[in-house]
């Protein structure tokens, strides 16, 4: 049996428009390994959300998946008929988004949507087991569940309400969590609150996380791989240590040192520009009118991964070798730094 849970190859997810058609995701290979906190990280409109839509054959109107595959036990998901897809989320893998108070139906209690979930796939269970796991995973989830199944969602805060869609994402005891954002609006202590209790799920239960964040500071604290997307792309991935040590990817870096630190006195540095329309991509690699790296390549030719480590992957013609520049028919000084 494979080591990763779920397996991308080639992933496309296009967004035809009057306008012309946006590339959400452009041809993603992309790991998630079992029993680990992977991380996707890139700015708004990079692809991660509809990189975890896709997973779950999920993707909003009017968005579809053009080409690629994605991987379960060996099996193509997108090859599920309606039946398996219906057993495959929720029981092999869940979801909290990044709205709990958008995911919970306002005119029903909590009560009433623990059941309706649960019996949505298994039918034949009873009431009585239904809210005995609900209880737990409430408690769990340090929420008291007589006050909780008892309430509709407005009668939550927002905090309360992101825990219980981590209860939610848990009744079923699925394989992969996804995180869509899942701090999103709430406040820095709250939003601390919430990863603790996660990195506590996952260290009790070992259950496998995807994160989706644009949030570096929380990326190094919680994941332990990570992936980081720009323009629907992934442009660099690998161990977090080893990103975070050595980032290769311009983009990567310039992340980084974009975020304020209390180890260092150094000044922000904001990345210049600003991220580039989906329906008008720059030639080449899409990271160059912003790369203070760039070179005249990089404006003419798309580049590829290559292997700059072990277990540790970089879109960028700045590590190319006499392999990758004979590959792609390049002159090796062209793309040397």
């Amino acid at each position: 049996m494979s080591e990763n849970v779920i397996e991308v190859r080639g992933l496309t997810v296009d967004f035809p428009l009057r306008a012309g058609n946006i590339r959400a995701v452009n041809h993603v290979n992309f790991d998630i390994p079992k029993g680990k906190i992977t991380a996707l990280v890139g700015e708004s409109g990079s692809g991660k959300s509809t990189m975890a839509s896709a997973i779950l054959r999920s993707v909003s109107s009017p968005g579809l998946i053009s080409s690629g595959e994605i991987f379960y036990q060996g099996e193509d998901v997108l090859k599920y008929n309606k039946e398996k897809m219906q057993r495959f989320k929720w029981s092999k893998v869940s979801m909290v988004f990044q709205a709990a108070q958008n995911a919970l139906n306002p005119v029903m209690t909590i009560r009433e949507q623990v059941i309706e979930t649960v019996r949505a796939h298994d039918a034949k269970i009873t009431e009585k087991k239904i809210l005995d796991k609900a209880k737990e995973l409430l408690e769990y989830v340090r929420l008291e569940p007589g006050r909780v199944l008892a309430a509709h969602p407005h009668e939550l805060s927002g905090g309360m309400k992101q825990r219980v869609m981590i209860a939610f994402s848990l009744l079923l005891n699925p394989e992969l969590v996804i995180l869509d954002e899942p701090t999103t609006a709430l406040d820095v202590i709250t939003q601390a609150y919430i990863f603790d209790i996660l990195a506590q799920i996952h260290e009790d239960m070992g259950t496998t996380m995807l994160l989706m964040t644009h949030d570096i500071g929380v990326v190094a604290r919680f994941a332990e791989r990570v992936g980081v997307m720009y323009a629907g792309r992934l442009v660099e991935v690998g161990d977090v240590y080893s990103i975070f040590d050595n980032a290769d990817h311009p983009y990567t870096s310039n992340l980084m040192k974009s975020v304020p630190s209390l180890l260092s006195n150094d000044d922000l540095q904001p990345i210049v520009g600003s991220t580039p329309n989906l329906l008008n991509l720059p030639s080449g690699c899409p990271f160059h009118p912003r790369c203070k790296q760039a070179k005249p390549v990089c404006k003419r030719v798309d580049p590829v991964m290559v292997e700059t480590g072990v277990d540790h992957l970089v879109n960028c013609h700045i590590h190319s070798n006499e392999e990758y520049a004979r590959e792609q028919h390049l002159d090796l000084e062209e793309v040397r730094v």
